[in-house]
């Protein structure tokens, strides 16, 4: 599979993925999926800056799935992603993801926290559990020097210390 490695944080592109994660994952190009970076052409150009010698796309999830049923990746990916819910969206539209590998989703109106980094709506919850039941091998590792951990250990350790 040319995508190399799949993972899911809130702010997309930034020092840790430019720095750590590309050097781990090693891959020729990167492909954000977020429909509000893909409509904010202010926010694919900052995203662009912040790892200027990488080649980068960002897509909306329904360009992403077109454009995965028609033309298959042959370059080495690093595919991100702002949340499950895409996630999920991209699973059922076909695109093979054995794994995901979470980063920081971070704290805002809505999200229920179970981390400092690790917060949830109902919503990416619900689609979380969806994407397990589906198979799909789910770890939170925030950098990539440390070791992942299943998400939904984490979620239960959280859970048991409140």
């Amino acid at each position: 599979m040319a995508i190399k490695w799949i993972r899911i944080d809130d702010r997309l592109i930034h020092g840790q993925v430019a720095t750590s994660w590309l050097r781990h994952v090693n891959a020729e190009q990167i492909i954000c999926i977020s429909d509000k970076a893909a409509g904010n052409p202010v926010q694919i150009q900052v995203l662009k800056m912040a790892v200027p010698d990488v080649v980068l796309h960002v897509f909306s999830v329904d360009q992403f799935i077109k454009i995965y049923r028609e033309n298959p990746i042959r370059k080495s990916t690093f595919l991100l992603m702002e949340n499950t819910v895409d996630a999920l969206r991209l699973v059922e539209g076909g695109v093979d993801m054995p794994y995901i590998n979470y980063g920081g989703m971070r704290s805002k109106e809505g999200r229920h926290s179970y981390h400092h980094d690790l917060c949830f709506t109902k919503d990416e919850e619900d689609a979380l559990q969806m994407l397990i039941n589906k198979g799909i091998k789910v770890e939170y590792q925030i950098a990539a020097f440390h070791a992942p951990t299943p998400l939904l250990e984490m979620i239960e350790k959280a859970k048991v210390g409140k």
